[in-house]
Order: C-alpha cells, then structure tokens, then sequence
C-alpha cells in the first residue's frame, strides 16, 4: 500500500482506536522484586513499584493494545486487523535491559511465555553487557507460538555481565489478522528464579578525591579552549539528556555565542529536519528574510538565531554562521515527510519573483517525482540559482537523493535508519561547510544520538556517535548535558506535546551529586572513576514515570555540563494538544493545496503564451 495515500482522517481513526482499546491504567502495591521492578509479567501499566518499563519501537506505535484471555487473566497483547489501511501486516518490537543482581554470575536461561495467531515468526534476542557497556556474550531463538500458551527458552553466558539486554520482534502473516499475547518473561540465574535475588540498586556516587569541577565564568558560560581535553577537539556533540529545558537551551546559546564570537566556530548543527532548517540558516544569513515564529520549537531556539543574526550582520559570506538540521523525517504521509520542507521553502522565496524553474521543481516535489526533481535541479542550476544559494541546493540535491533512494523503503525501516541517516546529514555539513578544521562545529541534540556507545534506553541501533566516531576519530567529541530542575516537553498520554516538571533525582544519581557539590554551572571532565554504571536522567520523546537509568557516562562522553536550575529562566512553551496538531496539519495541508495550485497555473500561463 503507498503510504502516501492515507490521510490524516485514517491516521487519527486509528490513534482513536488505540485510545478506546488501552488497557486501564492501575496502580498496584506489594513487595519489590525484578519481576514487578521490570515489568516481567507483561502489565504494562504506569506503576510506581514498575519503573523500569518495556520500550515499544516506536516505528510500529500504530498497532493495537489488546487484551487476550490468559489461564490466570487477561494478557498485555499487540494486534493487526488487516481492515486497518496504514500497515500490512503485525509488526512490533519491544527492548528491556535488565540490571542484574551481581557481576559474578555464570549463566542465565531466559524464557519467554507468549501465545498468538497468525504469525510468521517472533524472535527473542540476548545481549549479556558488562559494566562499561560492551557486549560480552550473544543468544536468541526463533518460534512460531500459536494459540496454546507456551515457553521459548534459550541459554546465555552471564560471565562478566552486569546487564541484560532483551529484544522481542514479533512479525505476522502479510494481510492476515493477527495477534501476539505476553505472559511472562522467565528469568533464571545460575539455576535460581531471578526473584529469588534482591533487586539490585546501585550506590551513591563516591569519588576518591572529590570531583574535578570547572565552575563557569562570570558570563555564565566557558571557553572551552581553556579545557583541556576540549581545547584541541574539532566535532563537539552537546548531548542533552532531555528536550525543551530552558536552563539547558539558554546554556546550549550562551556557549555556542562565546565560541562564534572567539571566531572559532562557523558550523551549528540541530536536532531540525534539514529542510527546515533552510528556513532558519536562511534568516540568519539574509536580514531582509522574515520567517513564521511557529515554525521555531522553543523560544531560545529564537535567541540563538538571533544572536548568529546579528553575528553574520554585514560579514562576509566566508565569514558567516551557518546553521542546518540533522534530522530525518522518516514518516512519508501527504502531512509530514521530509521532502514537503522543500516544496514549502521554495514556495516562501519564490512568492515575488516567479522563477518557473524553481516553480516547475517544486511542482515534481509535490507530486513526488523526486528522481525527475534531482535530474530537473542538475540542469536548471543557473536558473535555481537566482532564488537559492549553492548552500541551499546542495541540500536540495542531498535531500531529493537520500529520498529517491527511500523512496520504496517503508515507515519503519526509515524509522530504524534515522540515527544513521541523522549522521549521513551530519557529515555531508561537515565536509561541505566546515573545510577549516581550526574551527570548531556544534552538533547539539539528545544524548542518545550524541553519544558513540549505545542509543539505551531509547529504541536499539547503533547511535549518530558511532558514526561520527568513526568517521572523524578523536575529532569528534561526545559532551552530556544535564540539569537537576525546571521542565520538559513531551508527548503525554493523550499525544499531544507537554511541557511538565520533570522528577527529582535519586540520591545515587550523577545529577543529585553535581547539584549538592556546586552553587553554579560546571563543568566534569571523564576520568576511569566513572567507568561504572551510574544513573543519568534520559527523558526522550514521552513523559514516563521513569527517568533515570544507568549508564556507563565514561564510555559514552568526554565529559559533563552540569547547568544549575535557575527558576527565572524556566520559559514555559505553548502545549500543543492532539488535536490542535491535527488542525495545524490540516491547515498546511490546504496551503500546500493551494499553493501548488498557484504554481500549476503560472506555469500553464507562461506556456501558452
């Protein structure tokens, strides 16, 4: 089924379905252990006594919780109605790491008790981690369960390991009705159940000789050539541990202003689609550009391009700021895809001038005849040029290309490509805008994509930093961004975007530590005394009950920025509720609509003439 061919009614009558089909929400009390600390018995249900739950991939989100009759109740389950026209079969996946009680285990038999229909196959992976993340032993099985509930056991060397990663992938029958219902993962070590174990909880942070910290200037901000270990370092990554807080954002500004000002950074790259992003790199280049403040996510987004505004003011075109997107769309709906960015900036300049070459590409965009765009774009050039800069057509032709190749590639492989594509767009800035390796490129967006080691606890692959890191070696640097107050936004339960408070950190937490030891900001440079697991605030794209998970910030990071709360700065955004979104999409919709429309008729204009 061509994906572009739904609309946003289908959409929206299945998030309806999804709603009115959830399972209740319902606390429950009793005494901890791994099964109920990790979700084992499949509740799946917001839980105080459950904070470590299971990640759904949020590339399959649109199929259907659903309750299956079990011998003792109703079992947690995924279901595909082959009515349903967005998908074609069942498809989902879930991921859990497991702390385990200890290090000195020797083995672990992990079953899985499942029952379900219409399946192609499930199959459950194993991944034993030791204490710096790396994988030290490998396992998995494959089975077809069928309508009888039933346990798939496979073995797994545990020497050395302190973590267990667990992967479910459950695959259907193409257009059959299918379901695959979760009973209980099973947990054995060292022939014991693994609630016969205490809960493991790991320690308050100690560091023998107290922690290293750079306190910042009295700008509030650091100049990292005065740091060693960042003085010499060419790629910056500013990972923030979670989306939307000010103090972080007005921090990110502040830093990002004192490097360009020093003359040693030309180069910011954003958590943005990059075709949007020709909208912001646009404004701060052009002073006689003027862009829709709704299209900026936050209002210090908005300082910041402001600032690199004024910066660029009357320099020369070598000399100025650039600043793109990293991002990747990897939905492809007549609402959303990353290729509409493009129709819409060029409809935005060429609302005076009417180049019909630029028309007559953004007509092919619109229509999706992205092959005949690129070949279109190559010969059109001098044409393109009068309205777009070489900077903004080598996105073009970067954008259309890495679209024509996913063109036939479904929603949830695009989804599981997108830290990899977010490093392709990383790369291709990077060697196009930054040849002068004295100067110095930002790339600032969530830890998980940041960092080079593992993208836990968000959806497994490999993270945007190990290709970074590969790519550049030592050039390239890792930096954590953390905070103890003050807000996030995110999707609540209802889908809409939420700014909320987010939770206090535990005792044994880095942030708590950093917050008891500084009044201010500072910097913690990585020593081997954080070769461990610790626990790190990872809020991603929902608001949860859980927000601290441990890490090894060691192998992750170079170092950390603490930014102290600071209540005056917290800027609370706009909340944006489902169907608010919905409307918004609509709207655009209708312009794209008729702007298209605008176009087609210039162009049928000038040829009969």
């Amino acid at each position: 089924m061509n994906i572009r061919n739904i609309t946003l009614k289908d959409k929206l009558l299945v998030i309806l379905i999804l709603i009115s089909t959830a399972i209740p929400c319902i606390a429950q009390s009793g005494k901890q252990n791994y099964t109920r600390a990790y979700d084992l018995d499949f509740k799946m249900v917001p839980d105080s006594l459950r904070p470590y739950r299971w990640i759904e991939n949020g590339a399959y989100a649109l199929y259907i919780p659903w309750g299956v009759k079990g011998p003792m109740g109703t079992l947690y389950a995924r279901r595909y109605i082959k009515e349903i026209p967005i998908v074609d079969r069942l498809r989902t996946e879930f991921s859990h790491r497991i702390l385990l009680p200890h290090d000195n285990l020797k083995e672990g038999v992990v079953g899985l008790e499942c029952k379900g229909s219409g399946l192609k196959r499930v199959v459950l992976t194993l991944q034993a981690i030791d204490e710096e993340e790396k994988v030290v032993a490998t396992g998995s099985f494959i089975c077809k369960p069928d309508s009888v509930l039933k346990t798939y056991s496979t073995h797994i060397n545990l020497t050395n390991a302190s973590s267990l990663n667990i992967g479910i992938n459950a695959l259907g029958e193409e257009r059959k009705d299918a379901y695959i219902a979760f009973s209980k993962l099973k947990v054995t070590l060292d022939n014991k159940p693994i609630d016969d174990y205490p809960v493991r909880t790991l320690a308050p942070l100690r560091v023998e000789g107290g922690l290293n910290l750079i306190r910042e200037d009295s700008n509030h901000c650091f100049d990292l050539a005065q740091i060693d270990g960042l003085r010499d370092k060419r790629i910056i990554g500013l990972g923030e541990s979670l989306h939307g807080n000010s103090d972080v954002k007005s921090f990110v500004t502040r830093l990002i202003e004192a490097s360009v000002k020093r003359h040693d950074c030309r180069l910011v790259l954003m958590e943005f689609p990059l075709g949007k992003s020709l909208f912001f790199n646009r404004y701060i280049q052009d002073d006689s550009f003027t862009m829709d403040s709704s299209m900026i996510p936050h209002p210090t987004v908005s300082a910041l391009l402001n600032v690199l505004r004024t910066y660029n003011r009357g320099r020369a075109d070598s000399e100025k700021v650039r600043l793109f997107g990293i991002d990747y769309t990897h939905q492809k709906t007549i609402s959303m895809s990353s290729t509409l960015h493009l129709f819409d900036f060029i409809a935005a300049l060429n609302k005076e001038q009417h180049i019909p070459e630029a028309d007559r590409l953004a007509v092919m965009i619109m229509k999706d005849k992205l092959a005949d765009a690129v070949n279109y774009l190559d010969k059109h050039r001098a044409e393109i040029a009068k309205l777009l800069s070489d900077d903004e057509m080598a996105c073009f032709d970067f954008i259309l290309k890495l679209n024509v190749q996913h063109q036939q590639t479904p929603s949830f492989e695009r989804y599981a490509q997108r830290d990899s594509t977010m490093a392709l767009c990383a790369k291709f800035l990077i060697d196009r805008c930054a040849t002068d390796k004295r100067e110095k490129v930002f790339i600032y967006s969530h830890a998980v994509h940041v960092n080079p080691v593992s993208t836990y606890p968000a959806v497994p692959c490999l993270p945007m930093g190990s290709y970074l890191r590969k790519a550049y070696g030592d050039d390239y640097c890792p930096l954590l961004l953390v905070t103890e107050g003050g807000d996030a936004i995110a999707t609540d339960i209802t889908f809409g975007m939420k700014d909320a408070a987010i939770n206090k950190a535990p005792a044994n937490s880095l942030e708590y530590c950093l917050n008891a030891s500084t009044d201010a900001s500072v910097y913690l440079p990585m020593t081997p005394a954080f070769n461990r697991l610790i626990p790190i605030r990872f809020k991603g794209a929902y608001h949860v009950l859980q927000e601290f998970f441990p890490i090894n910030v060691y192998q992750r990071f170079s170092g950390v920025f603490f930014v102290k709360h600071d209540e005056k700065n917290n800027v609370h955004i706009h909340q944006t509720s489902l169907e608010d979104g919905s409307k918004l999409a609509i709207t655009n919709m209708k312009q794209r609509k008729q702007l298209l429309k605008e176009m087609e008729d210039r162009l049928k204009t000038m040829e009969n003439k």
